[in-house]
């Protein structure tokens, strides 16, 4: 423990008269940026400017797909007819080869469906030959 180098009573330092002069706090703490209600209400404004360009683009995307759909609608026939038309060169290819490689087969019918019925069946059209493509 350490001894004092005296018996004197300790001097306690005291402020100078009059007090000590007032601190001018907004000088050294300066505002630090926005208030809380600026920056909630700002987000805010973000956010709901945001849900509106979402709503924009999804309503455009919408008006996109549905001139896509009316323009696949308006050429549906074209292409349907030229399905056709592929779908009968080959039926007449096949009912040629099929005439080819039956003849000498007695009673059988080229183009005759294997169907016992009256309904219309299309035939698979593919190649009879498979190394052909």
């Amino acid at each position: 423990m350490s001894v004092r180098p005296n018996n004197l009573p300790p001097i306690q330092e005291m402020p100078p008269p009059g007090g000590y002069a007032t601190l001018d706090v907004a000088r050294i703490f300066p505002k630090r940026g926005p208030k809380g209600w600026q920056l909630w209400a700002g987000s805010s404004l973000l956010i709901a400017y945001g849900f509106y360009q979402v709503g924009q683009t999804n309503q455009e995307k919408n008006r996109q797909r549905y001139l896509e759909r009316q323009t696949r609608y308006a050429i549906a026939p074209v292409l349907q007819a030229e399905a056709d038309r592929v779908y009968l060169e080959k039926e007449l290819s096949n009912l040629k080869k099929e005439a080819e490689i039956m003849k000498n087969v007695d009673g059988w019918q080229v183009g005759k469906s294997p169907y016992n019925s009256n309904r219309f069946m299309p035939r698979a059209v593919d190649n009879f030959d498979t190394q052909c493509k």
